[in-house]
Protein backbone atom coordinates (compact mmCIF):
# COMPACT_ATOMS: atom_id res chain seq x y z
CA UNK A 1 0.00 0.00 0.00
CA UNK A 2 1.34 3.54 -0.78
CA UNK A 3 2.39 5.82 1.84
CA UNK A 4 0.52 8.62 2.35
CA UNK A 5 1.69 12.45 2.07
CA UNK A 6 0.74 14.26 5.33
CA UNK A 7 0.31 17.45 3.16
CA UNK A 8 -2.10 16.18 0.63
CA UNK A 9 -4.37 15.05 3.31
CA UNK A 10 -4.08 18.42 5.70
CA UNK A 11 -5.29 19.94 2.23
CA UNK A 12 -8.13 17.89 1.46
CA UNK A 13 -9.44 17.81 5.09
CA UNK A 14 -9.00 21.96 4.78
CA UNK A 15 -10.94 22.08 1.55
CA UNK A 16 -13.63 19.72 2.40
CA UNK A 17 -14.39 21.96 5.78
CA UNK A 18 -14.41 24.96 3.26
CA UNK A 19 -16.87 22.83 1.06
CA UNK A 20 -19.08 22.56 4.24
CA UNK A 21 -18.79 25.96 5.06
CA UNK A 22 -18.81 27.35 1.65
CA UNK A 23 -22.34 25.38 1.65
CA UNK A 24 -23.59 26.64 4.64
CA UNK A 25 -23.21 29.83 3.81
CA UNK A 26 -24.80 30.01 0.71
CA UNK A 27 -27.97 29.07 2.40
CA UNK A 28 -28.01 31.59 4.98
CA UNK A 29 -25.33 34.26 3.93
CA UNK A 30 -27.82 36.85 2.64
CA UNK A 31 -28.91 37.11 6.31
CA UNK A 32 -25.28 37.77 7.39
CA UNK A 33 -22.37 40.47 5.76
CA UNK A 34 -19.72 38.02 7.30
CA UNK A 35 -20.71 34.53 5.88
CA UNK A 36 -21.32 36.60 2.41
CA UNK A 37 -17.89 38.09 2.29
CA UNK A 38 -16.21 34.62 3.87
CA UNK A 39 -17.96 32.96 0.81
CA UNK A 40 -16.87 35.36 -1.99
CA UNK A 41 -13.61 35.15 -0.80
CA UNK A 42 -13.46 31.07 -0.32
CA UNK A 43 -15.26 30.22 -3.49
CA UNK A 44 -12.50 31.62 -5.14
CA UNK A 45 -10.32 28.82 -4.86
CA UNK A 46 -11.62 25.96 -2.85
CA UNK A 47 -12.62 24.13 -5.78
CA UNK A 48 -10.24 25.07 -8.17
CA UNK A 49 -8.03 23.31 -6.06
CA UNK A 50 -9.74 20.63 -5.22
CA UNK A 51 -10.12 19.85 -8.90
CA UNK A 52 -6.38 20.57 -9.51
CA UNK A 53 -5.95 17.89 -6.69
CA UNK A 54 -7.37 15.45 -8.13
CA UNK A 55 -6.04 16.31 -11.36
CA UNK A 56 -2.51 15.85 -9.71
CA UNK A 57 -3.14 11.89 -8.68
CA UNK A 58 -5.00 10.80 -11.72
CA UNK A 59 -1.95 9.95 -13.59
CA UNK A 60 -1.82 6.63 -13.32
CA UNK A 61 -5.84 5.71 -14.20
CA UNK A 62 -5.73 8.70 -17.28
CA UNK A 63 -2.04 6.96 -18.61
CA UNK A 64 -3.89 3.74 -18.37
CA UNK A 65 -6.78 4.36 -19.61
CA UNK A 66 -8.44 2.64 -17.38
CA UNK A 67 -12.45 3.83 -17.45
CA UNK A 68 -13.55 0.99 -15.03
CA UNK A 69 -11.42 3.31 -12.21
CA UNK A 70 -13.47 6.37 -13.35
CA UNK A 71 -17.19 4.71 -12.92
CA UNK A 72 -17.09 4.83 -9.50
CA UNK A 73 -17.64 8.57 -10.01
CA UNK A 74 -20.49 8.26 -11.80
CA UNK A 75 -22.16 5.66 -9.40
CA UNK A 76 -21.03 8.39 -6.18
CA UNK A 77 -22.85 10.63 -8.19
CA UNK A 78 -26.43 8.64 -8.60
CA UNK A 79 -25.96 7.82 -4.85
CA UNK A 80 -25.45 11.28 -3.60
CA UNK A 81 -28.50 12.52 -5.24
CA UNK A 82 -30.46 9.67 -4.28
CA UNK A 83 -29.36 10.26 -0.65
CA UNK A 84 -30.46 14.14 -0.92
CA UNK A 85 -33.57 13.17 -2.28
CA UNK A 86 -34.08 10.68 0.42
CA UNK A 87 -33.29 13.32 2.83
CA UNK A 88 -35.91 15.64 1.52
CA UNK A 89 -38.79 13.22 1.33
CA UNK A 90 -37.99 12.17 5.18
CA UNK A 91 -38.31 16.41 5.94
CA UNK A 92 -41.34 16.19 3.81
CA UNK A 93 -40.35 18.41 1.14
CA UNK A 94 -41.33 19.35 -2.42
CA UNK A 95 -39.66 16.80 -4.26
CA UNK A 96 -37.25 16.77 -7.53
CA UNK A 97 -35.29 14.39 -8.65
CA UNK A 98 -33.09 15.86 -11.58
CA UNK A 99 -30.49 13.20 -12.78
CA UNK A 100 -28.81 14.72 -15.10
CA UNK A 101 -29.40 18.11 -14.82
CA UNK A 102 -28.80 19.41 -11.02
CA UNK A 103 -27.03 22.60 -9.83
CA UNK A 104 -26.90 21.29 -6.26
CA UNK A 105 -23.51 19.33 -5.01
CA UNK A 106 -23.77 16.42 -6.39
CA UNK A 107 -22.32 18.27 -9.66
CA UNK A 108 -18.31 17.65 -8.84
CA UNK A 109 -18.43 14.17 -9.38
CA UNK A 110 -20.37 13.83 -12.39
CA UNK A 111 -17.77 16.45 -13.69
CA UNK A 112 -14.91 14.35 -12.61
CA UNK A 113 -15.96 11.46 -14.62
CA UNK A 114 -15.86 13.55 -17.54
CA UNK A 115 -12.34 15.45 -16.36
CA UNK A 116 -11.33 12.12 -16.46
CA UNK A 117 -12.41 11.27 -19.91
CA UNK A 118 -11.29 14.16 -21.62
CA UNK A 119 -7.50 13.82 -20.75
CA UNK A 120 -7.50 10.06 -21.34
CA UNK A 121 -8.66 11.32 -24.88
CA UNK A 122 -6.23 14.19 -25.12
CA UNK A 123 -3.32 12.99 -22.70
CA UNK A 124 -0.71 12.83 -25.65
CA UNK A 125 -1.11 16.21 -27.17
CA UNK A 126 1.24 18.48 -26.35
CA UNK A 127 0.32 20.30 -22.47
CA UNK A 128 0.95 23.78 -23.55
CA UNK A 129 -1.07 23.39 -26.89
CA UNK A 130 -3.86 21.42 -24.75
CA UNK A 131 -3.67 23.96 -21.35
CA UNK A 132 -3.93 27.39 -23.90
CA UNK A 133 -6.97 25.84 -25.32
CA UNK A 134 -8.81 24.42 -21.99
CA UNK A 135 -8.36 27.96 -20.94
CA UNK A 136 -9.92 29.65 -24.34
CA UNK A 137 -12.80 27.35 -24.20
CA UNK A 138 -13.62 27.98 -20.44
CA UNK A 139 -13.03 31.70 -21.59
CA UNK A 140 -15.40 31.24 -24.57
CA UNK A 141 -18.05 29.15 -22.95
CA UNK A 142 -19.99 32.22 -20.92
CA UNK A 143 -20.68 33.59 -24.08
CA UNK A 144 -23.38 30.85 -24.42
CA UNK A 145 -26.87 31.39 -24.31
CA UNK A 146 -28.04 28.18 -22.60
CA UNK A 147 -31.59 27.74 -20.22
CA UNK A 148 -30.02 24.63 -18.77
CA UNK A 149 -25.67 25.23 -17.87
CA UNK A 150 -26.32 22.57 -15.72
CA UNK A 151 -27.03 19.61 -17.74
CA UNK A 152 -24.25 17.17 -17.42
CA UNK A 153 -22.41 19.54 -15.73
CA UNK A 154 -20.92 20.55 -19.38
CA UNK A 155 -20.42 24.84 -17.79
CA UNK A 156 -18.20 23.49 -14.96
CA UNK A 157 -16.98 20.69 -16.48
CA UNK A 158 -15.35 23.30 -19.60
CA UNK A 159 -15.00 26.26 -16.60
CA UNK A 160 -12.89 24.19 -14.45
CA UNK A 161 -10.98 21.64 -16.78
CA UNK A 162 -7.68 24.01 -17.09
CA UNK A 163 -7.39 22.93 -12.92
CA UNK A 164 -7.81 19.23 -13.91
CA UNK A 165 -5.48 19.33 -16.58
CA UNK A 166 -2.63 21.54 -14.97
CA UNK A 167 -3.00 19.02 -12.28
CA UNK A 168 -2.59 16.11 -14.29
CA UNK A 169 0.57 17.80 -15.81
CA UNK A 170 2.33 18.50 -12.72
CA UNK A 171 4.30 15.85 -10.22
CA UNK A 172 2.80 16.05 -6.76
CA UNK A 173 6.74 15.91 -5.29
CA UNK A 174 7.80 19.08 -7.34
CA UNK A 175 4.54 21.03 -6.58
CA UNK A 176 5.62 20.28 -2.30
CA UNK A 177 8.86 21.45 -3.13
CA UNK A 178 8.16 24.70 -4.83
CA UNK A 179 5.83 25.52 -3.13
CA UNK A 180 7.54 24.98 0.37
CA UNK A 181 9.15 28.57 0.38
CA UNK A 182 8.98 31.37 3.04
CA UNK A 183 8.19 34.52 0.12
CA UNK A 184 5.58 31.87 -0.57
CA UNK A 185 4.08 31.49 2.47
CA UNK A 186 4.45 35.86 3.01
CA UNK A 187 2.72 36.14 -0.25
CA UNK A 188 -0.01 34.23 0.81
CA UNK A 189 -0.72 35.71 3.87
CA UNK A 190 -1.27 39.04 2.01
CA UNK A 191 -2.98 38.15 -0.89
CA UNK A 192 -5.80 36.04 1.64
CA UNK A 193 -5.84 39.13 3.64
CA UNK A 194 -6.28 41.48 0.30
CA UNK A 195 -9.00 39.03 -1.17
CA UNK A 196 -10.89 39.20 2.23
CA UNK A 197 -10.62 43.03 2.80
CA UNK A 198 -11.89 43.32 -0.83
CA UNK A 199 -14.75 41.13 -0.49
CA UNK A 200 -15.96 42.99 2.59
CA UNK A 201 -15.07 46.38 1.86
CA UNK A 202 -17.33 45.99 -1.86
CA UNK A 203 -19.95 43.46 -0.97
CA UNK A 204 -21.98 44.12 -3.96
CA UNK A 205 -19.53 44.11 -6.54
CA UNK A 206 -17.54 40.93 -5.59
CA UNK A 207 -20.91 39.61 -4.69
CA UNK A 208 -21.88 40.05 -8.36
CA UNK A 209 -18.40 38.88 -9.78
CA UNK A 210 -18.97 36.11 -7.47
CA UNK A 211 -21.16 34.30 -10.01
CA UNK A 212 -17.74 33.34 -12.01
CA UNK A 213 -16.64 31.76 -9.11
CA UNK A 214 -19.45 28.63 -9.13
CA UNK A 215 -18.98 27.94 -13.01
CA UNK A 216 -22.62 27.97 -13.70
CA UNK A 217 -23.19 31.52 -14.99
CA UNK A 218 -23.26 33.16 -18.34
CA UNK A 219 -21.89 36.94 -18.72
CA UNK A 220 -25.24 37.91 -19.01
CA UNK A 221 -25.97 37.57 -15.69
CA UNK A 222 -23.26 39.62 -14.27
CA UNK A 223 -25.28 42.95 -14.33
CA UNK A 224 -22.93 45.90 -15.28
CA UNK A 225 -20.35 43.73 -15.53
CA UNK A 226 -21.77 41.21 -18.57
CA UNK A 227 -19.92 43.49 -21.09
CA UNK A 228 -16.56 42.58 -19.64
CA UNK A 229 -17.36 38.98 -18.54
CA UNK A 230 -14.23 37.61 -20.33
CA UNK A 231 -11.99 40.05 -18.88
CA UNK A 232 -13.05 39.07 -15.01
CA UNK A 233 -12.98 35.39 -16.09
CA UNK A 234 -9.35 35.98 -17.20
CA UNK A 235 -8.86 37.77 -13.87
CA UNK A 236 -10.54 34.80 -11.72
CA UNK A 237 -8.08 32.50 -13.57
CA UNK A 238 -5.45 34.02 -12.89
CA UNK A 239 -6.34 34.86 -9.03
CA UNK A 240 -7.71 31.02 -9.00
CA UNK A 241 -4.28 29.77 -9.84
CA UNK A 242 -2.33 32.05 -7.75
CA UNK A 243 -4.55 30.93 -5.01
CA UNK A 244 -4.18 27.50 -5.57
CA UNK A 245 0.23 27.62 -5.05
CA UNK A 246 -0.49 30.11 -2.52
CA UNK A 247 -2.51 27.69 -0.38
CA UNK A 248 -0.53 24.66 -0.77
CA UNK A 249 2.48 26.80 0.55
CA UNK A 250 0.56 27.35 3.91
CA UNK A 251 -0.41 23.76 4.46
CA UNK A 252 1.37 22.01 6.85
CA UNK A 253 4.02 18.88 6.00
CA UNK A 254 3.72 17.26 8.98
CA UNK A 255 0.74 14.71 10.03
CA UNK A 256 -1.78 16.90 12.68
CA UNK A 257 -3.19 14.30 15.31
CA UNK A 258 -7.08 14.38 15.02
CA UNK A 259 -6.85 16.40 11.55
CA UNK A 260 -4.53 14.46 8.69
CA UNK A 261 -6.24 11.25 8.72
CA UNK A 262 -9.35 12.73 7.70
CA UNK A 263 -7.96 13.50 4.95
CA UNK A 264 -8.44 9.92 3.44
CA UNK A 265 -12.55 10.59 4.23
CA UNK A 266 -13.52 13.54 2.04
CA UNK A 267 -15.55 11.15 0.32
CA UNK A 268 -18.23 10.06 2.50
CA UNK A 269 -18.30 13.88 4.05
CA UNK A 270 -18.71 15.29 0.51
CA UNK A 271 -21.72 13.04 0.05
CA UNK A 272 -23.51 13.18 3.78
CA UNK A 273 -22.72 16.95 4.31
CA UNK A 274 -25.69 17.90 2.99
CA UNK A 275 -27.93 15.63 5.27
CA UNK A 276 -26.64 17.67 8.29
CA UNK A 277 -27.16 20.85 6.66
CA UNK A 278 -30.88 20.81 5.22
CA UNK A 279 -31.45 19.42 9.23
CA UNK A 280 -29.97 21.94 10.78
CA UNK A 281 -31.08 25.05 8.48
CA UNK A 282 -34.34 24.09 7.26
CA UNK A 283 -35.67 21.96 10.18
CA UNK A 284 -34.17 22.78 12.77
CA UNK A 285 -34.14 26.25 11.70
CA UNK A 286 -30.70 26.77 13.41
CA UNK A 287 -30.00 30.29 11.95
CA UNK A 288 -33.06 32.18 13.31
CA UNK A 289 -32.47 30.28 16.41
CA UNK A 290 -28.82 31.11 16.90
CA UNK A 291 -29.67 35.10 15.64
CA UNK A 292 -32.34 35.15 18.34
CA UNK A 293 -29.97 33.90 20.75
CA UNK A 294 -26.71 36.12 19.83
CA UNK A 295 -27.70 39.14 17.65
CA UNK A 296 -24.27 39.69 17.02
CA UNK A 297 -21.49 37.54 16.09
CA UNK A 298 -24.46 34.67 15.68
CA UNK A 299 -23.19 34.00 11.83
CA UNK A 300 -19.41 33.65 12.67
CA UNK A 301 -20.69 30.27 14.71
CA UNK A 302 -21.40 28.69 11.32
CA UNK A 303 -17.19 28.35 10.95
CA UNK A 304 -17.13 25.76 13.96
CA UNK A 305 -20.24 24.17 13.32
CA UNK A 306 -18.94 23.35 9.63
CA UNK A 307 -15.97 22.39 11.03
CA UNK A 308 -18.05 19.91 13.72
CA UNK A 309 -20.23 18.78 10.98
CA UNK A 310 -17.36 17.92 8.70
CA UNK A 311 -15.86 15.50 11.71
CA UNK A 312 -19.63 14.16 12.27
CA UNK A 313 -19.31 12.83 8.27
CA UNK A 314 -16.32 11.45 8.41
CA UNK A 315 -17.73 8.81 10.95
CA UNK A 316 -16.98 4.88 10.41
CA UNK A 317 -19.91 4.37 8.96
CA UNK A 318 -20.17 7.07 6.54
CA UNK A 319 -16.41 6.36 5.40
CA UNK A 320 -17.23 2.94 4.77
CA UNK A 321 -20.15 3.39 2.54
CA UNK A 322 -18.30 5.89 0.72
CA UNK A 323 -15.56 3.68 -0.40
CA UNK A 324 -17.63 0.71 -1.04
CA UNK A 325 -19.64 3.07 -3.78
CA UNK A 326 -16.38 4.28 -5.21
CA UNK A 327 -14.92 0.50 -5.03
CA UNK A 328 -13.96 0.00 -8.95
CA UNK A 329 -13.85 -3.84 -7.93
CA UNK A 330 -18.15 -4.65 -8.60
CA UNK A 331 -18.65 -7.82 -10.77
CA UNK A 332 -21.48 -6.46 -13.08
CA UNK A 333 -21.57 -9.59 -14.94
CA UNK A 334 -21.88 -13.06 -14.43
Amino acid sequence: MKKRIAIWDNLKFLLIILVVFGHYAQHVKYNSGVLQGLCTSTYLFHMPLFIFVTGMFSKRTVNEKNVKKVLPYLTCYFATTLILFITKAFLKWNLSFEIFGTGAMPWYLMSMFFMFLITMVIKDYKPQYVMALSLIIGVLVGFCKTDNPDLFTWMRTFIFYPFFYLGYTLDADWVEKVTNKLYLKISAVIFFIVINVLAFSFPKETGKLSKLFTARHTYDELGKFANDGWIYRILVYALSFAAIFLLISLIPRKRIKGFTVYGERTLGIYMFHYVIIYILVYTAKLPKLLEKALPFGWDVLFIPISILTAYLCANKVFDFISRKLFSSDWKLKG
